[in-house]
């Protein structure tokens, strides 16, 4: 019997700002009770993934709520949001570096932000404009 197994690189990346897509969030027990894990896509790494854990708080002024407001924008307070609005939104993550349990650096993610600002379109844009053929100057 033959097989091929592909190949993960754990790299370390440098702390700063990334642009990133949101691949996962699930909910996982760990020693610390139900939490939220959040996986990272970083295109511009080789497609580098990278974590966060939030709580499950409902507030606003939860790790949760922000980190799912800078990807999918405004969330209603009636509706709320679950996976299905956030797992392949664009944003930006703020890595930090730190060593966990068996002692191995690892990046963790500290923040998440809004995905660069596009450039707007003008409305302009799509109106055909009368081509000048010459200026004299």
């Amino acid at each position: 019997m033959s097989f091929r197994m592909s190949v993960r690189v754990e790299k370390v990346l440098e702390e700063g700002l990334y642009d990133a897509i949101l691949d996962n969030v699930e909910d996982k027990e760990t020693k610390n009770g139900e939490r939220l894990m959040w996986t990272f896509r970083i295109p511009s790494e080789d497609d580098a993934t990278v974590t966060g854990w939030s709580s499950l708080s409902p507030s606003t002024r939860a790790k949760a709520y922000q980190w799912a407001s800078a990807i999918m924008g405004e969330i209603d307070s009636k509706l709320g949001w679950g996976p299905e609005d956030v797992i392949g939104g664009r944003c930006r993550v703020v890595l930090d570096t730190y060593v966990d349990s068996q002692g191995i650096e690892k990046n963790g993610v500290d923040k998440v932000l809004k995905p660069k600002p596009t450039q707007a379109k003008d409305e302009d844009d799509d109106v055909d404009l009368p081509a000048i053929e010459s200026l004299d100057v």
